[in-house]
């Protein structure tokens, strides 16, 4: 982990313990919205640590705090440069965006006791006076660094340039099918009751050690009983290896699982060859793709070596195209990413060279609790793309939803989870620019989980109804960009996304579109732009409307049709 990492991972510490936004801690610091996100991103080491400070004091760190801070930012800068700080140094004539002077080796533990005194009545003086704004706005949370307003002031200076435009915009292009993806937990072969686009074999009894209860023995029935059900609504099939056999590892811990499954790789790694040829040979042309292990980061998951992994991977891959040319392989899938050891290991992985082997990387996308809202997935995606980045690799990602790490016994009112339900996806869309190109949600056939879209043998809550209607919201259309707030002409805090029905025509020459908008949190109104006629409710009502009709948007996405 780079120093910078370091930095930002304590600054992250402290605003997720404050529950403040990045909005807010703008508001509170002096400093742009977009350089906090930066600095707690890891994208941006600060020219000095007053600006670190100020992030912090809001945070409401302690002196110890200060110390890591000032310890990790003294470090990050260094590394920045690229030249090591001498000992002593005059103080700059200009120091407002310099490094400030370690006159002497206490000052390097930390900054001067007097100056941070001050810093801290002046911060809560100007905490006071701006107490009452922007934290009560919708949208106000973590949202990408696409704020689509202003930004405030950074230290005295001009206000940042204010740029009209979406998140993200692309050539109109169909969504994949398989994009409105769904985990199982059944073995029944039973699938969803409304629509969605492609399943996961995961929690659906389909584990290596319960399809392989003996070295060379196969018991077939489950999934292929999984697999007919999948043909018959003609879902494609992602199926995910993991769960070694106690005979293949009688040393390595078990999981959480009731048959006799090994959190560990097996100890000859020979045995992995011959079942993921075993597999890919019988389901040559039935089974889609391929997800090497699941849930990486959890020990209760994969307690083995990343070296390990990595030759795992590309004997998988090997074999997986041999057999099936035409399978997509994804890489194992790693949890655990809102927290500093979850992005370590895999940055690790993505050092190893293993993606070069795979179609995609398969990552665990989710809120930082299970009842958070879905959008906090959009700071999670960038962190992570940051991750590939650094790494010079363009990676393709599909989200296989939260696993069993972030299961803290929430539950969501029937409200929220309508409609966050439908978010997970529309998020989705969202970090699109951040390679996103499916979303797998967790999952179907359970009511142990915050959010229930269907159990074995009921019929679909209304929240899975609803993902069943965004889907046909979309069926043959093309998907254009994304975008929020003032950017794209909107009021502060709304969503968008943007698509075109029809056949794709010169970007000059305008044709029926619609726009689909939502907030995080609490309501916003704003007019409707020329073209408008129609405006849909997830509830299946919808409703004529006309250019300059005033619309209320909030929570619950609404869809609004537009004539060329």
């Amino acid at each position: 982990m780079g120093e910078s990492d370091q930095l930002a991972d304590l600054l992250q510490e402290l605003k997720e313990r404050s529950g403040r936004s990045y909005t807010a801690l703008a508001s509170r610091t002096g400093l742009s919205r977009s350089s906090v996100h930066r600095y707690c991103q890891g994208l941006t080491v600060p020219a000095s640590f007053g600006a670190v400070e100020r992030i912090a004091r809001v945070c409401g760190a302690g002196q110890e705090d200060l110390d890591r801070l000032y310890s990790a930012w003294t470090r990050a800068e260094e590394e920045a440069s690229g030249e090591p700080e001498p000992e002593l140094q005059e103080e700059p004539a200009v120091a407002s965006e310099l490094r400030p002077r370690p006159a002497s080796a206490t000052s390097r533990r930390g900054p001067p006791r007097l100056r941070t005194l001050l810093i801290a009545l002046l911060l809560g003086i100007a905490a006071a006076a701006s107490a009452v704004v922007l934290d009560g706005l919708p949208g106000g949370g973590p949202d990408g660094n696409v704020d689509g307003g202003t930004d405030a002031k950074e230290g005295g200076g001009p206000e940042a340039q204010h740029v009209d435009g979406p998140y993200w915009a692309l050539a109109p292009k169909p969504l994949d099918r398989e994009f409105f993806g769904i985990t199982m937990n059944t073995d029944t072969g039973l699938m969803p009751g409304f629509d969605v686009g492609g399943v996961r074999l995961w929690e659906s009894e389909t584990r290596w050690s319960q399809v392989e209860p003996e070295r060379g023995k196969f018991d077939w029935e489950v999934l292929e009983r999984s697999v007919r059900g999948a043909e018959r609504r003609r879902l494609p099939v992602l199926f995910v290896f993991g769960g070694t056999p106690g005979w293949a590892a009688p040393g390595g811990p078990k999981t959480p699982y009731l048959d006799d499954s090994r959190a560990s790789p097996p100890d000859d790694l020979a045995d992995w060859e011959h079942f993921v040829e075993e597999v890919a040979t019988r389901y040559r042309s039935r089974i889609e793709a391929y997800e090497l292990w699941d849930s990486v980061g959890a020990g209760s998951h994969y307690d083995g070596s990343m070296t390990t992994l990595a030759e795992m991977v590309r004997r998988a891959a090997h074999i997986i195209r041999r057999a099936d040319p035409d399978a997509q392989v994804a890489c194992p899938s790693f949890g655990r990413l809102w927290e500093p050891e979850g992005r370590a290991l895999l940055a690790e992985f993505v050092r190893s060279g293993a993606y070069e082997f795979c179609d995609a990387a398969a990552l665990k996308l989710h809120p930082r609790r299970a009842d958070g809202p879905p959008e906090e997935m959009i700071e999670l995606a960038a962190r992570t793309e940051n991750i590939f980045r650094k790494n010079s690799r363009n990676q393709r990602v599909w989200n296989t939803g939260p696993g069993a790490e972030i299961d803290d016994g929430a539950k969501l009112s029937d409200r929220r989870a309508n409609d966050y339900a439908v978010r997970f996806f529309l998020v989705g869309l969202y970090i699109h620019k951040s390679n996103v190109d499916r979303m797998y949600f967790y999952a179907w056939g359970s009511r142990n989980i915050p959010l229930v879209v269907q159990l074995v043998g009921g019929r679909p809550t209304e929240a899975g109804r609803r993902i069943g209607r965004l889907h046909g919201w979309l069926a043959d259309t093309r998907v254009s960009s994304c975008g929020k707030g003032r950017g794209m002409g909107l009021p502060d805090g709304v969503f968008e996304c943007v698509f075109q029905r029809g056949r794709v025509r010169e970007p000059e020459v305008a044709g029926p579109w619609l726009a689909i908008r939502w907030t995080q949190r609490g309501r916003a109104s704003g007019r409707l732009g020329e073209g408008a006629h129609l405006l849909r409710r997830m509830d299946g009502s919808s409703e004529r409307v006309r250019a300059g009709e005033r619309v209320e948007y909030g929570e619950t996405p609404v869809l609004v049709e537009h004539r060329a």
